[in-house]
């Protein structure tokens, strides 16, 4: 959860970072939305789709577009991370109200039309070169250096996007999710993983892969 917070924190500043009052929405905000991206990435979609309610309605307390906005792009990057790669539309509607450039940034980002790295939020812009520019070593490296895991998670779906990754990237991110806990994202960079092997025909790993996969899928039915 601590770790969930600092990406929010970072991502959208929710709270100033001097001392005072914090308004209740915002707590709220703070509290929710990071309870929409755990729930999110262990794959508990009926209390994510509730914490987004919720994180909605906190945003939406301040009737400000771009305090709004914040949390569909937030919809929006948590499912970019997981793979499911959208034109994040609710946010697009909200466009031509926004007036917070790093709102824009990530949408340029997350819906795929960025051409250039100053379009995107600063954090991403070295993995969107190394990306565009398809350096699958320093791609792993900089996955490899990033310190918080739902950045990581954020950083592989950019690089997986551009078809630049390789099965090392998808481990990155599978060892990352699955030291977290977040079991949908584990399966998602392991289904990747898979993917990259079998492309290559690397049978001895798909096999290993598969295996992997299929002890979640047996106890999930030992559960029902």
């Amino acid at each position: 959860m601590t770790k969930v917070l600092f990406f929010i924190l970072s991502l959208f500043v929710l709270v100033s970072c001097g001392a005072g009052h914090i308004p209740t929405w915002k707590q709220n905000a703070m509290a929710d939305t990071s309870n929409f991206i755990e729930s999110s990435f262990i794959g508990n979609e009926s209390y994510a789709a509730k914490y987004f309610d919720k994180m909605l309605e906190d945003f939406r307390m301040t009737v400000d577009p771009d305090e709004i906005a914040k949390a569909y792009l937030t919809k929006c990057i948590t499912e970019f991370a997981l793979l499911e790669y959208s034109d994040c539309r609710e946010a697009a509607e909200m466009f031509p109200l926004l007036k917070n450039k790093e709102n824009i940034a990530y949408y340029t980002f997350v819906s795929g039309k960025a051409r250039s790295a100053e379009e995107v939020p600063e954090k991403y812009r070295e993995i969107f070169n190394i990306s565009k520019n398809c350096d699958v070593v320093k791609a792993n490296s900089a996955l490899s250096s990033e310190k918080d895991p739902v950045t990581r998670l954020v950083k592989a779906a950019a690089v997986a996007r551009t078809g630049c990754g390789n099965a090392e990237t998808a481990g990155i991110a599978v060892n990352t999710a699955s030291k977290e806990g977040w079991k949908k994202a584990a399966l998602k960079y392991l289904a990747l993983q898979l993917a990259y092997f079998e492309k290559h025909g690397d049978r001895q790993n798909a096999e290993l892969i598969k295996k992997r996969m299929e002890l979640v899928v047996s106890e999930e039915s030992l559960d029902k």
